[in-house]
């Protein structure tokens, strides 16, 4: 019985020293406090205590189970469960790190992709320059290949947005879906010039992703809409930017 109490006070003391490094790890790279990558290395024994918390609160519910005991249920339940979701989302990240392509630069238009304006004075001094990547070699599943074509490769789902409708109509439609969107902050609109501009922002670690919606004539009686999705930090998004541009073209709708 003490070996299954033990179990269970060491899964709840990993999840809450755990918990604490992530945050401490998260908020300080969205305070500025460090760097991106620092924030990472702070986090990474966070993880490890997290997995070990998980295992500890394993070994309490076997044993439990095992003897019919519900000896120190209340630090073992909370202990496994917060072990197992602090562990979960870095090593969840981890994994889609794995299999994404190092790009960080989307575009339903690869060819002509919507351009920033009234974002650069936000990305000064951003690693990530404000200039398209497509043509730009990356490796990915052990070739070389350039960051368009790998794009078309993973996410082929990503196409413009076509309309028979007045350029202007879907203009305004696009500006109300943008507005829409859970945590994007609106930079610039401008009927005119067919452009809405935007930012996203991370709820974890604060990774900040600039976004360019174009709306222009296609054809004589037709509109099209393109987005583009580009990250100030980072070489691989780990697939964020994709679902940024997916989330908005299905809320678009039509």
């Amino acid at each position: 019985m003490r070996a299954q109490k033990f179990a269970a006070l060491l899964s709840l003391g990993c999840f809450v020293v755990s918990a604490a490094i992530g945050l401490v790890a998260s908020y300080g790279t969205r305070l500025n406090w460090w760097e991106y990558e620092t924030g990472l290395k702070i986090l990474a024994p966070g993880v490890v205590i997290a997995v070990v918390g998980s295992l500890a609160g394993a070994l309490w519910m076997a044993r439990a189970l095992g003897i019919n005991d519900s000896a120190g249920w209340r630090f073992g339940v909370l202990g496994l469960a917060g072990s197992l979701l602090v562990a979960f989302v870095p090593l969840n990240q981890l994994r889609l790190y794995l299999i994404s392509p190092p790009i960080h630069d989307i575009s339903t238009d690869v060819e002509y992709p919507p351009q920033f304006k009234a974002l650069l004075p936000l990305r000064a001094g951003a690693s990530n320059g404000p200039d398209y990547d497509g043509m730009k070699l990356v490796t990915y599943g052990g070739r070389k290949t350039h960051v368009a074509a790998a794009q078309k490769k993973v996410y082929p789902d990503i196409r413009a947005n076509l309309q028979l409708e007045k350029p202007a109509v879907l203009f305004w439609h696009g500006f109300e879906t943008a507005k829409r969107m859970s945590g994007w902050h609106i930079v610039y609109f401008n009927e005119q010039d067919g452009m809405i501009e935007a930012s996203f922002t991370s709820f974890w670690f604060g990774l900040t992703s600039d976004i360019a919606i174009r709306v222009k004539k296609a054809g004589k009686i037709g509109a099209r809409l393109d987005i583009r999705a580009k990250s100030r930090t980072g070489e691989n998004d780990m697939g964020m930017n994709a679902a940024l541009v997916r989330d908005y073209m299905n809320a678009l709708g039509r």
